[in-house]
């Protein structure tokens, strides 16, 4: 004859006392441990893509920076913009105006 488990032997662990949980509670070791294991492994790996998102966010980042420095560095070094800076500054070197000579 079978008994049904009822609520109240589930929360005050009478039903841990049954035969066919006795028999069982080695398998039922191991699938808690499992599960433990998967959850455990969730996290971990939810934590990997975290930081791989920021990462990825900081490279995106840098990239900008780099492209934003390297404009600026290539209108500075621009003839016509060295020329006016060389003005400005009231330099008395002047652009040359002879094509370069090859020497062999």
């Amino acid at each position: 004859m079978k008994h049904k488990i009822t609520l109240q032997e589930i929360l005050n662990g009478d039903f841990l006392t049954r035969a066919w949980v006795k028999k069982q509670y080695r398998l039922i070791l191991l699938i808690c441990g499992l599960i433990f294991l998967y959850i455990l492994s969730d996290f971990s790996a939810q934590r990997q893509h975290n930081r791989l998102t920021q990462t990825e966010r900081e490279l995106q980042d840098a990239r900008f920076i780099y492209q934003t420095l390297h404009a600026e560095l290539v209108e500075q070094t621009r003839q016509s913009s060295i020329s006016a800076t060389l003005r400005e500054r009231g330099s008395s070197v002047k652009e040359n105006t002879r094509p370069v000579i090859r020497i062999e």
